[in-house]
């Protein structure tokens, strides 16, 4: 009797799945289905199995492949089972907005799942793709009906069927990646933002353009948005491909001002960024009014002309050693050979499981290469400034400070502070009779005497032609008293030094502290008054003992 009972299933089983494509299951088989499945049909979301099967037989003939196509397909295939379990059926597709599952036995027809991309309710959730599940009894017979409607087949449609326990397992594996990629480019996205607030650099701004609209582009398109919000009027998915013109606008626009081609004498490469920018940002509004199919190629268009661009920017500027290009250049090498990978799973050339996956890891990489050009950038940009502010407050011919460094010592002054001003003498008759050569080895000299007697207890600066103005801090008035001792000592002996080399100069100077003075203002005064005492003590001196010889 059993065997009788098997005989007449099968023959029923064979009867309801003519022209169906078959498939027999055991508890622990993983099938991909690839073959020409697929019927084209004039039908909208079906609500009852019958018109499925009733579309389906007014079509003769399947297509050999959905790639490219639009519009509604049913398929029909026959499922038998060994043991009891539950599969899992996974329509490889990447936008869809209708889906739904029927299955067919002896008892009849019924509705199994709705795996819509806008569906308020999904029976299993698998980024990037659709699942739903099927529990099956042992030794069971039926077809499996399945409906499908996009606005856009982006690649050969397959239907994986796997057993729940390596569903889990892809769904966990997918899942988490996708998550974790995602939020790494948002937050990239955050960080470059936050660089643009704190330093107004156009470069950062573009670099935050550049990874987030990706990011978004990519919860899109993953569905991730659609779950967060439980927002199901349309079908968000499409979304990351209309933003995709805008990132490689932001992404064109960052490789513009990251190697500073703005402030450079326009090249070739650099125009073409430039309104290359512009052409993708342009793209990125005539999309709200094409169709999807055409939104789809002409993003991938703009995909191969930027690759393209990027890896012969990033390895024209590092062959002119330009290392802000190493990170580009790498994160560029890695999202591009992802779309290759990506091209060609989808031309069914080669055997990957999940390309979008691929594809989205190695586009977080790409961003974390891309923040740290970008930081790259920020250094050097820093360094040039760190370097102008200190040329800024360096004499170019003495390499002391100058008065601009002079006043932020002055404003910085402890409450025990001594001011010494220093002169050098007739540096106009060094230079009238020696030359203005010579007065700068004058000047030269005397700031090496200076710094060598000084630097250790103050900072010194030159303030002006022939004058310097040396600023110590000291801790107490009883240190005071030692360091204009000492002072004293030194300068006297830097002006016998410069006397030998010479005879017409000197240094004259004078000296105040935070003792005498309210505040530095009448230090600088005082110290310059007694400055110019010993000056004309010294010329007074000098001129007596002329008229004696």
């Amino acid at each position: 009797m059993r065997y009788t009972f098997n005989f007449i299933c099968c023959l029923l089983f064979q009867t309801i799945s003519f022209n169906a494509f078959a498939v027999a299951l055991n508890q622990n088989d993983s099938l991909q289905l690839k073959s020409a499945m697929w019927r084209q049909v004039d039908l909208a979301k079906p609500t009852q199995g019958e018109q499925l099967v009733n579309a389906y037989h007014n079509v003769s003939t399947p297509v050999t492949s959905l790639y490219s196509a639009h519009g509604s397909a049913i398929a029909k295939i026959s499922l038998t089972t060994v043991s009891a379990g539950r599969w899992y059926i996974i329509p490889q597709i990447n936008y869809l907005d209708s889906g739904v599952a029927f299955y067919q036995d002896t008892s009849g027809i019924r509705k199994v799942a709705d795996f819509s991309q806008d569906s308020a309710s999904p029976s299993a959730i698998v980024m990037h793709s659709q699942a739903f599940e099927l529990q099956l009894e042992a030794n069971s017979h039926g077809v499996l009906w399945l409906y499908i409607n996009a606005k856009h087949f982006a690649k050969p449609v397959s239907i994986n069927v796997i057993p729940q326990s390596e569903f889990v397992k892809l769904q966990f594996y997918i899942n988490s990646l996708s998550l974790v990629s995602i939020t790494i480019m948002l937050t990239l996205a955050c960080m470059a933002l936050i660089m643009f607030f704190k330093t107004q650099h156009r470069v950062a701004l573009f670099c935050a353009g550049y990874i987030g609209l990706h990011g978004i582009g990519w919860a899109f398109a993953a569905g991730i948005v659609a779950l967060l919000f439980n927002y199901h009027a349309i079908n968000t998915h499409y979304f990351g491909m209309y933003i995709f013109a805008f990132a490689i606008a932001c992404a064109s626009s960052f490789a513009y001002y990251l190697f500073n081609f703005d402030q450079h004498t326009r090249t070739g490469i650099s125009r073409f960024l430039k309104y290359f920018s512009i052409t993708a940002l342009a793209c990125g509004f005539l999309n709200l009014f094409l169709p999807f199919h055409w939104v789809f190629y002409l993003a991938h268009f703009l995909a191969a002309i930027w690759v393209y661009l990027s890896l012969k920017l990033g390895f024209t500027m590092l062959g002119m050693k330009d290392f802000r290009a190493k990170y580009f250049l790498t994160g560029n090498l890695v999202y591009s050979l992802s779309l290759v990978i990506f091209i060609l799973s989808h031309l069914n050339l080669i055997e990957i499981s999940s390309p979008e996956l691929w594809v989205l890891i190695a586009l977080a990489i790409d961003c974390i290469c891309i923040l740290l050009s970008l930081s790259e950038w920020l250094k050097i940009k820093q360094n040039n400034f760190i370097k102008a502010l200190e040329l800024s407050r360096i004499d170019p011919l003495t390499k002391v400070g100058n008065r601009l460094q002079l006043q932020e010592i002055l404003d910085n002054l402890d409450n025990f502070y001594l001011i010494v001003f220093i002169d050098c003498d007739n540096i106009k008759s060094v230079n009238d009779h020696l030359g203005h050569a010579h007065g700068d080895k004058l000047l030269i000299e005397v700031t090496r005497l200076i710094q060598n007697a000084l630097a250790d207890i103050g900072e010194v600066c030159r303030t002006g032609g022939d004058e310097f103005i040396c600023v110590c801090n000291v801790q107490s008035a009883q240190q005071l008293a030692q360091l204009t001792l000492s002072i004293n000592e030194s300068l006297n002996y830097i002006h016998q030094q410069v006397q030998k080399h010479w005879p017409l100069s000197g240094v004259s100077y004078g000296l105040a502290s935070s003792e005498e003075c309210n505040d530095y203002k009448v230090c600088l005064t005082l110290a310059d008054q007694r400055m110019y005492t010993l000056k004309h003590q010294r010329k007074n001196k000098r001129q007596v003992q002329s008229q004696h010889a």
